[in-house]
């Protein structure tokens, strides 16, 4: 894979989980058998996209403001976007507990609040991601979307739109949430989805494999890497 591909994939792959998850909280579950289905989609929902939302504070926000020409105001416009999104989250989160500043809300608004916010988030999100592979150095880049992962597998499950996002209070902050919401969500049964797991590196060609010594031997590896712009049959080094 070319430099930066992991991270963008798996941001793509992230992405299309998150809205594939809202399409099945929005989907109409009429089981008679099963009438809770769809508060455990949206419950889902409301999880997966939580632990992303903090696995890219934790990650990708700090990077962005180190690498990134005007990472400030790159990393700023990515953060108001995602508190929106965390805050509705949160009156999801109070309607489906039926906690009493929550009820009032109808579901009808608070869906299509939280699928433009999604939208919203999810354009913001690749833009810092694409700034990063621009700017950033290539290591670092590439080992991004491990670290995504793994913030992803130990972060908190429940929106907490008040708490710091960035710094040294924000990374203790989703510390104790998520301890907190592990004991809270094991308590519950809580069903907490697998966050994205990044893509195993891959070479380009079994020529490239032969070449640095590490043959895979994929199947559908072409024999040398056709790149655009070059003559018929060039091969990269």
């Amino acid at each position: 894979m070319a430099h930066g591909d992991a991270l963008v994939l798996m941001t793509e792959a992230t992405q299309r989980s998150l809205e594939e998850r809202l399409g099945e909280a929005l989907a109409p579950h009429r089981d008679p058998h099963r009438p809770r289905d769809n508060y455990a989609a949206i419950d889902t929902f409301m999880a997966a996209t939580c632990r992303h939302l903090a696995a890219v504070d934790d990650v990708l926000v700090a990077r962005v403001r180190h690498d990134v020409p005007d990472g400030d105001g790159v990393s700023h416009a990515y953060l108001e976007v995602a508190r929106r999104l965390e805050h509705t989250l949160a009156l999801l989160k109070g309607k489906l507990y039926g906690e009493a500043h929550a009820i009032h809300l109808q579901w009808r608004d608070l869906f299509e609040t939280a699928h433009t916010q999604l939208e919203e988030h999810n354009r913001s999100e690749r833009a810092m991601v694409g700034a990063l592979v621009r700017h950033g150095d290539p290591e670092e880049v590439d080992a991004l979307a491990r670290r995504v992962f793994e913030a992803e597998t130990h972060g908190p499950t429940r929106p907490h739109p008040r708490s710091p996002h960035t710094g040294i209070f924000g990374l203790a902050a989703r510390r104790v949430w998520a301890f907190a919401d592990r004991v809270w969500d094991s308590a519950e049964g809580r069903v907490i989805p697998e966050p994205v797991r990044p893509r195993p590196h891959r070479h380009d060609s079994l020529l490239a494999q032969y070449l640095v010594a590490d043959p895979k031997f994929d199947a559908d590896a072409t024999i040398v890497e056709h790149r655009h712009g070059r003559g018929a049959g060039g091969v990269s080094g």
